[in-house]
Formats: C-alpha cells, structure tokens, sequence
C-alpha cells in the first residue's frame, strides 16, 4: 500500500510539474522544457500576429512544427535575445515576409523546412548576423534571389533540396559577405542549366549537392575557381563528358557521379583519368 501511494505521488509531482511548465500567450500554448526549449502545443490562429511569439528571454530552441499556420506577420518574434535555434516546419506558411525574422540577432539555426513556401522576400533575413544554417528543403521555391544572404555574414549551410528549381542563374549567391566555407544543398529539384557565374564569389565549398536533378551536360564551367571538398552530380541525365571537360568538372576532391546512364566508354575514360589524377571518383550504382 505504501509503495502504492509513492507512486500515486510521484504521478501527481509530475502532472503538477508538467502543468507548471505551460503556460498561454497570445492564444498560444506552449510548453517550457529544461534548457530554455519551448514547444509550441496548441493554438486558436492560423496567422501569427506581431508580438505572437515574445517575451521569452531564457527561450533558447523553439519549436513550431505541424500546427497548420499559414502566415507569419512581421514582428511576430518580439524580445528573444537568448534564441540559437528556431523551428519552424511541416507547417502551410506561403510567403516569407520582411520583419519576421529580421530581429532574431543571435540565431544560428533556422529551419523552415515542408511548408509551402514560394515566395521569401529579398530582405526577409537581413541582419541575422549569426545565422550560419538555413533550411528550406521541402518548399516550393521556383526561383533563387541574390539578395537573400547579402546581409547574413555568417550563413554556412543552405538546403534548397526538394523544391521547385529549374536553374541557378548567374550570381545567384554573388551578394553573399559570408568567407564560408560553404555547403549548398540543391537535391531532388528539376534543375537543367547552372549559369557559368552561378557559384561566383564562393571560394571554398565543402559540400556542393546537386544529386536528383535533370542535368544532362557538364563542362564545368561552373566550377571554376572553386575549391570544393565533395561534389555530388548523382542521379541525373549524364551520359558522357567530353575528355576535354575532365579537369573542370573533376575540381573536388570527391566526385560523386554514380546513378547515371553513363556510356561505358565514357566511364572507363573518366576511371582511368581519376586515377591518373589522383581525383576520387564514385561511380558505383
């Protein structure tokens, strides 16, 4: 019976606790964990308002995920100084407004991925001064604008994958200030054509991805004078490159080429180039 009764009280201690640590703002229920994370648990809007998600000063992670929000009114983030990491994702937000995200100084990580984004406005993440990771995989995106990252100094890491994408146009990351190094995830879009300029201004890139597109011809151009770690064309249309183009499209140390419909000469040309090169290159299927 005692025993019983321990843990009938253990029960009631955390309930007590849990409710404790939920609290409404706004319309808005969230609930604080250890660390300064908040979970967003219900609402009664579909559009966030100015001051919607404030006042929250120790509030380091947030999480807004899966609760249906269409739209996000500048200033809808109001006095998070502590805030690194926001997550904002499997939502139905369309557009990304100037003034959304513009205040948050300190954040590092933003994660906007699987909503139904096809519209971000050219200053909609000026003076994100820290921010060194950006996720918009799963959105529909159709076009990349090179103002986007002009004035994040620190960006790093940028996933289009999974979007709508049909081409990287010349300069598309030419406004950037950040000194990198850079990864840049394009997987899983229809891209056919890379501007020759499209990578210009990005010395050094760590990881270039652009498995599961619709590229068909390679000559490198777009590479040039890039120092690149890993390079995936994976997954594409190639059948060939022409012998002359091998030391242009082979920049990175790691080449990966594999589930292509290469010709077999094509790739016997490419493996004994590598090799006297001292390039890798994954051809496997």
């Amino acid at each position: 019976m005692h025993k019983i009764l321990c843990l009938l009280c253990v029960i009631y201690l955390l309930t007590v606790s849990a409710i404790k640590n939920r609290f409404e703002k706004n319309g808005i229920t969230f609930e604080r964990h250890r660390g300064g994370n908040y979970d967003l648990l219900t609402h009664e809007v579909l559009t966030l308002q100015s001051g919607s998600i404030a006042d929250m000063p120790d509030a380091y992670r947030i999480y807004l995920r899966e609760q249906n929000f269409t739209d996000m009114e500048p200033g809808t983030f109001q006095n998070l100084p502590s805030l690194k990491t926001l997550f904002v994702f499997s939502n139905k937000l369309q557009k990304i407004k100037t003034g959304v995200f513009n205040s948050l100084t300190n954040l590092t990580l933003l994660d906007l991925h699987a909503n139904r984004i096809s519209h971000i406005d050219p200053n909609a993440f000026d003076n994100l001064t820290s921010l060194e990771i950006i996720v918009l995989l799963n959105n529909r995106l159709t076009s990349l604008d090179s103002h986007w990252f002009e004035l994040t100094p620190s960006i790093k890491w940028i996933s289009f994958a999974e979007n709508q994408l049909t081409e990287i146009p010349a300069h598309a990351f030419g406004n950037i200030k950040s000194p990198g190094p850079f990864s840049l995830i394009f997987d899983g879009n229809q891209i056919t054509n890379i501007d020759n300029h499209a990578f210009e201004g990005l010395a050094e890139i760590i990881f270039l991805s652009l498995s599961s597109n619709k590229i068909k011809t390679v000559t490198g151009n777009f590479l040039e004078g890039l120092e690149i770690d890993l390079l995936s064309l994976k997954d594409n249309d190639i059948k060939c490159i022409d012998q002359e183009y091998f030391g242009a499209v082979f920049v990175a140390n790691k080449t990966d080429i594999s589930k292509n419909p290469w010709t077999l000469q094509c790739l016997t040309e490419i493996q004994t180039w590598a090799e006297q090169h001292d390039k890798t290159v994954e051809h496997a299927s």
